[in-house]
């Protein structure tokens, strides 16, 4: 990205890219699956890659044919692009330059991918971000409920250097634009709890009958205050069996380091295990809402003027609810709610929200707007 922005974007670049969408075209199976092989002597994982494959797609038709290409390319998928595109800029035009734009990641400005260790940001969108965010943002904030590195937002986003603050674990923990990194403090012990744990969950999936439970869906996620280990994806990947048995495994490992409870608890959401530090009696999980007061605490985000927020699920909301709180001037854009989350998103922005069906209806809007229009 900083060899497109500065110019310097050549011919071998875009070798690179085509090289490697045919070498995957090659080694697909007829279904449309790919297989990958966590190690000699393993059995191969059976995976679909539909989101590496359709991005890496995309982006040779946005270096190849051009941006009207792109859109031609997207519109054909989804007939409601144009008025999609025409009602998020209209809602967004006016606002003057300075506007502060604070945004989920998955689902939102990036379309979802079946294995998180993969979900890596494609060309076309970070220069369409990038240029929104250049042309008409004072402040920028992408805000996710992965971890911020050790395989988190930082490794997934191509988006240049100094762009957008990065902010993960809910908000919890991000890197301003000087590349400072920041973090809400966690109580010590439950801090040592937590990084005993990863030590024994990273030695576990390093074991051949537990490795592929490190490639699939959430995979496994170190963050700021819980951990995520995937034991299903959305493909059905893994056996039953040996999910319920990684599971009793995982819960047998917390117990060891926890015995009574007192300092992690576990929730199973049938696909992932999220392992999360307990919190004190009377109090509430940290949101995403607390993230983005955090990160105006400590660098100021100028939440009192004009304000975008955009997100896709109910987690997203407490964010508009800071923005709101704080007199901003508020826009809201959320992707493909069902109708209850569309009326509590209505209600909480006073109306001023538009909605659309996917991630790259509202990436290619950010990325038409130019500043003063």
């Amino acid at each position: 990205m900083h060899r497109w922005f500065s110019g310097a974007a050549g011919g071998e670049d875009l070798a690179g890219l085509r090289a490697a969408f045919r070498e995957l075209e090659q080694v697909r199976n007829a279904d449309g699956t790919y297989e990958l092989l966590p190690g000699p002597g393993r059995a191969p994982v059976r995976l679909v890659i539909d989101y590496e494959t359709e991005e890496l797609r995309r982006d040779l038709v946005f270096f190849e044919q051009g941006e009207q290409a792109l859109f031609r390319d997207l519109a054909a998928e989804n007939p409601r692009l144009e008025e999609q595109i025409a009602a998020v800029t209209g809602l967004v035009g006016p606002a003057p330059s300075g506007l502060t734009f604070i945004t989920d990641r998955d689902g939102t400005v990036n379309n979802y991918c079946g294995r998180y260790r993969s979900s890596v940001q494609s060309a076309y969108n970070a220069i369409l971000l990038t240029r929104f965010v250049r042309a008409r943002a004072r402040s920028a904030v992408i805000l996710t409920s992965a971890p911020l590195e050790s395989f988190g937002l930082l490794d997934l986003s191509v988006m240049p250097d100094r762009s957008i603050v990065m902010v993960g674990s809910k908000g919890r923990e991000f890197r301003d634009l000087q590349g400072e990194r920041y973090e809400v403090p966690l109580e010590e012990h439950k801090q040592d709890a937590l990084r005993e744990v990863s030590r024994r969950i990273s030695r576990l999936v390093r074991k051949p009958e537990y490795e592929d439970f490190s490639l699939i869906g959430s995979a496994v996620q170190f963050k700021l205050g819980q951990i995520t280990c995937a034991r299903q994806d959305t493909y059905g990947s893994i056996d039953p069996e040996r999910s319920e048995r990684y599971l009793a495994t995982v819960r047998s490992l917390v117990d060891e380091v926890d015995p009574e409870g007192a300092v992690l608890r576990i929730e199973d959401t049938g696909k992932d295990i999220e392992i999360i530090a307990t919190r004190e009696a009377g109090d509430r999980d940290f949101n995403k809402g607390d993230g983005i007061e955090f990160v105006d605490r400590t660098i100021g985000l100028d939440l009192d003027g004009p304000v975008l927020v955009c997100g896709d699920t109910a987690s997203d909301v407490p964010m508009v609810d800071v923005a709101a709180e704080r007199g901003a001037d508020l826009r809201v854009v959320f992707v493909t709610p069902g109708n209850d989350l569309k009326e509590e998103v209505t209600r909480r922005s006073d109306g001023r929200c538009v909605f659309v069906d996917c991630p790259d209806a509202l990436v290619i809007s950010l990325g038409t707007l130019e500043q003063g229009k």
